[in-house]
């Protein structure tokens, strides 16, 4: 059987590419009966993939996860050069690891497509604030829709929201879930734990607090900023600190950042530092000396960095709206994004107790080494052995 994989967002940065680089990769790894053809646009630096997997190059004129974004869409040639790559192979299956970068196929081989969220259908002036480009994703959606044998999605959570937001079919929808990846682990080195927090220029004995992720308005920064400002104002907590970690300079999601940086310059507040974007070992290292991470998006279709910090043995603060609770069960704080007075709670019952950070962070490491990418690849295997049956 060949399956040909779109790897039109491999470079990129945030959620979509790290489930594609995963996922690909651990296919790789455990693929020893298929033909496994990665599409991937000369935009993309070198790459290294498993021997599982054959790169085929494309002469894409712009990254199509940067071509996609919010502001912008895909030249018709790069969206014709695709087709008629996938076509070239004769593939039995075709895979988009996510919507985002779906192109449609001619007739013929079964297509899967992954919708890791519906937040774009909750939320449209969040995602894309021009009305022409919020038409565009919807028509785009549906026509994937339309063309999928099967939807793949991340969580069960992601699954009931494709199911009421989308009109989808729930017997063509299969779960495969995301993993931390093998970077995110606990850190028991102090002197690395110290040069992390040195690198962001945070003191040796402050509680710390970190978000990791975009900076787009759904991401509901907004409201972590107010109510940890708002903390650290308590005399007791007025050592905290809060990270925001993530590309503040991102060109292909709607930001708010220039808005962020100014509310928390207004407010003096000196306890909330944007980072920018950081290492995968720098993170680990911040997260297995912090607190807990925070995660106040208004919706998740799973919180991947709320499972990489659990791989770290650290508490999660995070979203009803997410996969989290599912997977983490009660060795996480949620709370309702839109309820200021739930998160502060959260926060204070872990900076006066610092007991129960930690054993939420034990307890929640249990659940996150549950999951793994190559559990995740074998899923996606079963499903395109079911599509070419």
């Amino acid at each position: 059987m060949r399956i040909v994989i779109d790897g039109g967002t491999w470079d990129n940065a945030r959620g979509y590419g790290r489930f594609t680089r995963e996922l690909v990769g651990a296919i790789g790894r455990i693929n020893h009966r298929h033909d496994i053809v990665l599409l991937l646009p000369r935009t993309v630096p070198s790459v290294e993939v498993a021997s599982g997997v054959r790169v085929s190059i494309l002469p894409a004129r712009e990254s199509p996860s940067v071509a996609a974004r919010a502001d912008g869409h895909r030249s018709f040639r790069d969206l014709w050069m695709v087709r008629h790559a996938i076509a070239r192979e004769s593939p039995d299956v075709v895979f988009f690891p996510t919507v985002y970068t779906f192109v449609p196929v001619a007739a013929g081989p079964r297509v899967a497509i992954g919708i890791h969220d519906v937040t774009f259908d909750r939320f449209p002036t969040l995602i894309f604030p021009e009305a022409r480009y919020r038409l565009l994703w919807r028509l785009k959606v549906r026509l994937a829709v339309r063309q999928a044998a099967r939807i793949v999605a991340v969580s069960a959570h992601a699954r009931d929201g494709i199911i009421e937001r989308l009109g989808v079919d729930p017997a063509i929808i299969r779960i495969v879930s995301e993993a931390p990846a093998a970077g995110f682990r606990r850190v028991d080195d102090p002197g690395a734990r110290a040069a992390a927090r040195r690198r962001v220029g945070i003191p040796a004995a402050s509680p710390l607090f970190i978000y990791v992720g975009g900076m787009a308005p759904h991401k509901n920064l907004s409201m972590l900023i107010e109510v940890f400002t708002a903390t650290v104002r308590t005399a007791r907590f007025a050592d905290a600190k809060l990270l925001l970690v993530g590309d503040y300079e991102d060109r292909v999601f709607h930001s708010e950042y220039p808005s962020l940086r100014a509310r928390v310059e207004a407010d003096g507040a000196n306890a909330i530092t944007f980072t920018g974007r950081l290492p995968d070992s720098v993170i680990a290292s911040l997260l297995s000396d912090a607190t807990a991470l925070v995660l106040p998006s208004f919706d998740e279709g799973f919180g991947l960095p709320g499972i990489e910090a659990a791989a770290c043995g650290t508490a999660v603060v995070a979203t009803r709206s997410s996969a989290l609770p599912e997977v983490l069960g009660d060795t996480a704080l949620y709370f309702d994004p839109h309820s200021p007075g739930e998160l502060r709670d959260a926060l204070e019952r872990l900076l006066d107790d610092p007991g129960l950070s930690r054993s939420l962070g034990a307890r929640a490491l249990a659940c996150a080494t549950a999951l793994s990418w190559d559990n995740s690849a074998r899923a996606a295997v079963d499903l395109f052995e079911e599509l070419a049956s």
